[in-house]
């Protein structure tokens, strides 16, 4: 990373807010969450009375935690928090109690309720929001060197942000593991615990490898509507297409094209739609009445005003001369 990372305070393997003044432990438990995970952006919160614990162990750089808080939490992490990290980290994330979702950058969102888990990397941009209820949120979590896990699996990345079952299958049998060794790590001599840790390495790479074999038309759903809401967002943008939208989602070009093969239409066609819609919708209306309509067009990524004016007729049967005159008329 590129700057100097912070000195961390070593917190004890079991810390609380407990013996803390109310006013107090928020701010502490938000230092101390830093120590134990990775930095992050997170604002006050609203309840002076705070409670929290952090159960944590560390074995050769991967570091096994246990936390609980009350309320509810939000943070981000930007480029100025990804920067004081000393190395890349894959985080395993398994909500145990209330729930939670992620957003990997701009627009991946994640939900994850009581015993499901994901992938997180901690290189990429991304933010939190937990929801404990009444009862309270509890997290465990493994945080891992990626070097540890790239030898294992080369193309761990990918396997970022994808929701993973951890009450049924290899997945259970991932979460009930990491259950077990969190509560039992502390009861182990240091000479076992490596041992003990590269066999826990070894079962959640077998569990993250499984994963393409989840019924694959449940999982093309699942990133189609991803990427058709990153489309939807980015609209205007110029450079969107297939090459960018492979490299946002970490696929290859002609897989990305493959997404799209069951949805009667392609990926160019289908971005096309949805721009030449928002140019309808635009020439319909009354707001950009007085707009012209190749600034109508270029704003939706039409910089060729013949060419937009062939496939919106094309689409429409009427030109976006002919879509605004017949609107006006409607109006008189």
């Amino acid at each position: 990373m590129n700057a100097t990372p912070q000195a961390k305070y070593v917190l004890p393997e079991i810390w609380t807010t407990e013996a803390l003044p109310p006013g107090c432990q928020f701010d502490a438990w938000r230092a101390a969450i830093g120590d134990a995970h990775v930095r992050w952006d997170i604002p006050r919160a609203t309840p002076e009375r705070f409670q929290a614990s952090i159960c944590l162990h560390e074995v050769n750089g991967v570091r096994l935690t246990d936390c609980t808080t009350s309320g509810r939490v939000s943070g981000t992490r930007r480029a100025a928090q990804i920067a004081q990290d000393s190395e890349a980290y894959l985080n395993v994330v398994m909500v145990e109690k209330g729930s939670a979702v992620l957003r990997f950058g701009d627009d991946q969102d994640v939900p994850l309720t009581e015993g499901m888990f994901t992938l997180r990397d901690t290189t990429r941009p991304m933010s939190f929001m937990t929801n404990g209820g009444s009862e309270g949120f509890r997290q465990k979590s493994l945080l891992v060197p990626e070097t540890q896990l790239l030898r294992r699996i080369p193309r761990v990345r990918d396997l970022a942000g994808r929701p993973i079952d951890g009450r049924h299958g290899i997945g259970g049998l991932f979460t009930d593991h990491l259950g077990v060794l969190l509560s039992r790590l502390g009861e182990l001599p240091a000479s076992n615990r490596h041992t003990v840790l590269e066999a826990t390495l070894d079962l959640l790479a077998l569990c993250l490898s499984d994963q393409p074999a989840l019924p694959a038309p449940r999982l093309r759903q699942l990133v189609l509507e991803q990427v058709k809401s990153h489309i939807e967002a980015h609209l205007t943008d110029p450079s969107l297409g297939v090459t960018a939208l492979a490299r946002r989602f970490r696929m290859t070009e002609r897989n990305m094209h493959k997404l799209f093969e069951h949805t009667g239409t392609t990926v160019g066609a289908h971005i096309r739609a949805r721009r030449l819609a928002m140019c309808r919708r635009d020439l319909e209306g009354t707001t950009l009445a007085a707009r012209q309509i190749g600034e109508i067009a270029a704003h939706w990524g039409f910089a060729d005003a013949s060419h937009f004016s062939k496939v919106f007729r094309d689409a429409y049967g009427l030109s976006p001369k002919e879509i605004r005159a017949q609107v006006a008329s409607r109006r008189k």
